[in-house]
This record gives C-alpha cells, structure tokens and sequence, in this order.
C-alpha cells in the first residue's frame, strides 16, 4: 500500500520536464481506485471498521489522482489517447469508488451488515474492477488486450445483477424494517456493476477509436 507522501512523490514524477504522462496519471487513478474495491469487498465479507475506513481513504485518494490527472491533460499539448476519452474514462471510474463509499457510509447509518449475497456482490465488483484496471494499463501498447479486459470486467459484474436477484428473494422472510435497509443496500451493489460497465464500454470506445 501506498503511503499519502509516496503517491505526492510518484505523481510529480509522472508531470516532469512538462511532459505529462496521462496515460499512467489514469492508471495510478485506477490502481487507488482498484484498491478502494479490494477493501470493499473485504468489508463486505466481514464487516469490518477497519475495511470501511479504508474505502473512505481510497476515495479521498482517487479523487486526489484525478484532479492530478485533469490539470495534466489541461496543460498537455496532445496525448496517446484522446483527451476527451481519458477525461470519460477517469470520470466514470470516479463514479464506481464514489458509490462504493456511500455504500458503506449508508451501512453505518443503517446499521446494515453486510451479508454473503453483499460478499459475493462485493467480490464480482472487485473483480471486475480489477480487469478495468488492467485494461486502462494496456492502453499504450495493447489495445486488444484492453478490449479483452473490458470485456472481463463486464462479465466479471453480471453476477452482481445474479445475486442481487437471489438476495431479493430472500428478503421476503425477514422484517419489513430490515429487508428495506438491506434492498436499499443491495441496489447500490447493483449500482457500482453498472458504473463498471460504463466504464468497460468507454474503454472499448478508446480501443475502436485507437485501432
């Protein structure tokens, strides 16, 4: 893990000699990002404060990455993949760790515990993230790959939509009270798979734009 100073230090050195390096400056949003899904999905498994505080942090750490990321494409004169694309890209990604903080400050609030339908939700979203991630890295030099794990990170999310179906119906034997708050936070789960698929198809859009 990468301490607060470490990540100042590495993008600086990403923006030396005024040659922005937009591509890793999206990668290392993704890599925050992708860290922010692993400690979700742990939290989900668990419960654990621990791991919530941890997706607060990545949060706060992605958002740090993109402003990064903005100011470099600002001040870039042309880049390896079109600007409009890398901003698409870095904003909708910033939708999937968003959600996965309200999911687990909403939690808190409710006084929800995850449970395993919110720990296999929450390990699909990792996984799926985890292909986005390696998909926007293979953008400089392997954009069939990227598509590849566009692709994955599709797959990978639908079984979010799976499970929440099965969680759905499980909901039926419990209290009003509790199957309101669990449907709730279920349906953010939902949520985070569609902004993952939303990015998966941006990043296709890059590779059929770069090929």
């Amino acid at each position: 893990m990468m301490t607060n100073r470490f990540r100042s230090r590495w993008w600086r050195g990403l923006l030396l000699d005024g040659v922005p390096d937009v591509l890793s400056l999206l990668a290392a949003q993704g890599e925050v990002s992708k860290e922010g899904l692993a400690h979700l999905a742990r939290w989900s498994a668990t419960g654990a404060t621990q791991e919530s505080d941890e997706v607060r942090r990545c949060e706060h750490e992605a958002d740090a990455a993109r402003r990064v990321l903005l100011e470099a494409l600002q001040a870039a004169l042309s880049t390896p993949v079109d600007q409009e694309d890398l901003y698409v890209l870095s904003e909708r990604l910033d939708r999937v760790v968003n959600a996965a903080k309200n999911t687990v400050r909403e939690a808190e609030v409710l006084g929800w515990q995850p449970d395993q339908h919110a720990m296999a939700m929450g390990a699909a979203l990792a996984e799926g993230t985890d292909a986005l991630v390696a998909g926007l890295g293979m953008l400089r030099h392997d954009l069939t790959g990227a598509g590849r794990q566009a692709d994955a990170a599709t797959s990978a999310v639908r079984h979010v939509e799976h499970r929440y179906r099965e969680a759905m119906t499980g909901l039926l034997t419990v209290d009003v009270r509790s199957a309101l708050a669990a449907q709730d936070l279920y349906r953010r789960y939902v949520q985070m798979g569609e902004h993952v698929v939303a990015v998966s198809d941006r990043l296709w859009y890059a590779v059929l734009r770069g090929a």
